[in-house]
């Protein structure tokens, strides 16, 4: 993670961590980037960026497809505990209104949970990644096994505490 500057302090990225299912998950997508070449091949959770006037769910919806090709329904959001959280700037776009997660280049992270909206879809491999991988949840360090972006590393332990494992 690099340090925050006031430019892109305020830019919003989203991402989701799609479990099979809301209630009761057993398995999490996990998406191997495709580029750029120093991250090819680390983990992410799938999203991006929130454009000018869109609201980070729609953001998120959007990006979902585009990348991945998959109809998402979102459950909560996974907030960033105080000691992490990067505050709301003072100039927020629409919706972007609550603390976020640091990524990389100073963004700012908002996370979802979320599940496929229609019963078995997978997703699809898009030119962002090289792969996608439904992981099970048991043992918990097994997501941590997997070479995560630093970034969504705090993401993966708030999820694997938020889910009681």
């Amino acid at each position: 993670m690099s340090g925050f500057d006031a430019v892109s302090a305020s830019r919003l990225v989203v991402a989701a961590a799609v479990l099979d299912r809301l209630e009761r998950p057993t398995t999490l997508l996990c998406a191997a980037r495709s580029y750029p070449p120093e991250h090819a091949g680390q983990f992410e959770l799938p999203g991006g960026k929130v454009e000018p006037a869109e609201r980070p769910e729609q953001a998120l919806a959007r990006e979902l497809d585009e990348e991945i090709g998959l109809s998402a329904r979102l459950g909560p959001e996974l907030i960033p505990p105080r000691d992490l959280a990067v505050p709301v700037p003072l100039e927020g776009g629409p919706g972007d209104d609550a603390p976020a997660w640091p990524a990389m280049h100073g963004f700012r992270m908002r996370v979802w949970l979320a599940e496929p909206a229609r019963l078995g879809d997978q997703g699809r491999v898009g030119a962002d990644h090289l792969s996608l991988e439904w992981l099970s949840l048991d043992p918990p360090d097994r997501l941590r096994r997997l070479p995560w972006l630093e970034a969504d590393l705090p993401v993966i332990d708030a999820l694997v505490a938020a889910l009681g494992r």
